[in-house]
């Protein structure tokens, strides 16, 4: 559940024309640098980033043992609450902090939290997400560095 939620963190950036970090581009997961906690390690991750003001739009290509999957998902970076469909409908929030961008899931049940903290080197070309969940398989942390191809 953390990798494929991964993405919704990251697929998050600024309003244009701000001097926020921009996430946009094409992006490797680094592997070996990063930490998966309890959850399984892929063999591999990619993510497609485009954005369009405060609309972010991403499709994260997770390859496993199974084979690969894709998940796109839309964001909106405005720190509103925004309503989450699907099979665990939900509310997530998005805004900065700093230069950090701060996503905060939360599933109508209260069964689901997800936190992300999204960070953006000085040279642009690595991201560093740090994704905590608490759910009814219980707590997991994860460190992922995504590297801009």
């Amino acid at each position: 559940m953390v990798l494929s939620m991964a993405c919704l963190g990251f697929a998050i950036a600024g309003s244009a024309g701000d001097s926020k970090p921009d996430f946009s581009g094409n992006w490797t997961l680094n592997l070996d640098k990063s930490k998966f906690g309890k959850a399984a390690k892929p063999t591999g991750m990619t993510l497609k980033v485009t954005r369009d003001g405060d609309v972010m739009h991403s499709v994260q290509t997770t390859d496993s043992q199974g084979g690969p999957s894709d998940m796109a998902s839309d964001w909106v970076v405005d720190g509103k609450e925004h309503d989450v469909p699907g099979s665990t409908p939900g509310k997530v929030v998005t805004r900065w902090e700093g230069n950090t961008l701060y996503s905060e899931r939360r599933s109508n049940d209260g069964s689901y939290l997800q936190k992300i903290w999204l960070t953006l080197s000085a040279d642009g070309k690595t991201a560093t997400e740090k994704v905590s969940t608490k759910g009814t398989e219980g707590t997991n942390t994860s460190n992922l560095v995504w590297e801009r191809r």
